[in-house]
């Protein structure tokens, strides 16, 4: 039997796998530049990010050369944007999610939505594991 989403699971999904996919793209990004420049750490291993190089001034200078990359900040935009359209899709997943908690938990669950990081994290997973055929 397949799963049914709702707008809003699908929403959120996206979101992710987009945000996921640009972070992705700048790690490779990052890697081959690093491979390009010929950057070494001390035991001779090519770092896999720039903040994995050990030498404080190497690290300097490559963070500064890689993030004036035409490239990189328009990748960096897309990363940025595509957080916010994440942060959108968790708000609206977290408000479904509590329009369907019976009133006493809803209450409870919203005041904790607002302030604490992790209430946040399990009501999304919750809402994400929900089968939305089971809801009336």
């Amino acid at each position: 039997m397949k799963r049914k989403h709702n707008t809003e699971q699908r929403t959120y999904m996206l979101a992710k796998a987009h945000l996921e996919t640009l972070e992705g793209m700048q790690s490779g990004m990052e890697r081959e530049y690093l491979a390009a420049q010929g950057i070494t750490n001390e035991d001779g291993e090519t770092p896999q990010a720039i903040y994995c190089i050990d030498d404080g001034e190497t690290f300097d200078r490559i963070n500064q050369e890689f993030s004036e990359l035409p490239e990189a900040k328009a990748l960096w935009q897309e990363i940025l944007e595509a957080e916010e359209l994440l942060k959108q899709a968790e708000e609206q997943l977290i408000i479904y999610g509590l329009s369907i908690a019976p009133a006493k938990e809803r209450e409870i669950l919203a005041k904790a939505a607002e302030t604490n990081y992790t209430t946040r994290i399990k009501i999304i997973d919750l809402v994400m594991r929900l089968d939305v055929a089971t809801v009336r």
